[in-house]
């Protein structure tokens, strides 16, 4: 079933019924076991585009289900859990999706939750990515004897922040501008930040260049969006938190 979310805001959407609704539940179900995607087979990948297919279907139908920018912006702000990434895929296990990146279950790290969270206001985007100590080193109780650690949490938060405009009546455009670390054991020490614009050139997503991305969003009730990555056409889903 669902996880418990926010409630919808009254620019959302009523809830779904009918097909859109029994898609939605069924792709739900079958990705809550699928690990962001990294468990999933190529059989899974396949049942997953075919239910998304299934709901884009529907979105074409109702217009309540598609967003269209500017005017909808307002329907992305907060937070977003990622639910599924194609990119996570079929043995492509690793933060980032189809690029490379630290995969998400190692022997030195394991990737925890993984969140959208817009701040249209300021024309913001940051990916919030929870690290933890792998699990072999949890299971064994050391961290539980280690006295700043017991009774804490011992995972680190790394948020990597974009600037977005839109690019298109379905789509944004995206592009770093910089990143932080924060431990939540040692919150006392300053918060490391660092630039993510290359070569510390002014960020412009006023159009497409090299160091941008798109998003184009296929299909959003309010409590469920999916999406498609523009380079990489990387299928994304997303449950509001």
């Amino acid at each position: 079933g669902e996880s418990r979310g926010a409630e919808p805001s009254p620019s959302m959407p009523p809830p779904l019924s009918g097909r859109a609704a029994e898609l939605r539940a069924e792709l739900l179900s079958l990705v809550a076991s699928l690990d962001r995607g990294s468990a999933a087979t190529a059989e899974d990948a396949a049942k997953v585009r075919k239910l998304v297919g299934g709901l884009v279907a529907e979105a074409a139908k109702e217009p309540r289900w598609r967003l269209n920018f500017p005017e909808d912006l307002d329907r992305l702000e907060g937070s977003w859990r990622l639910l599924y990434s194609s990119g996570f895929a079929e043995g492509r296990s690793s933060l980032g999706g189809l690029r490379a990146g630290p995969p998400l279950d190692s022997p030195v790290l394991e990737v925890g939750n993984i969140y959208q969270r817009y701040r249209i206001s300021e024309s913001r985007a940051d990916t919030v990515v929870e690290l933890r100590p792998p699990k072999w080193l949890r299971d064994t109780g050391l961290l539980d004897n280690v006295p700043f650690l017991r009774d804490s949490d011992p995972d680190t938060v790394l948020t990597l922040t974009q600037q977005f405009d839109v690019a298109s009546r379905d789509s944004l455009r995206f592009a770093f501008v910089d990143g932080q670390v924060v431990n939540k054991v040692i919150q006392q020490l300053q918060t490391l930040r660092f630039p993510l614009a290359p070569l510390g050139i002014s960020v412009d997503t006023s159009r497409d260049g090299p160091f941008t991305d798109t998003l184009i969003t296929t299909y959003c009730d309010g409590r469920m969006r999916i999406g498609l990555g523009g380079r990489f056409g990387e299928l994304r889903i997303f449950l509001r938190t």
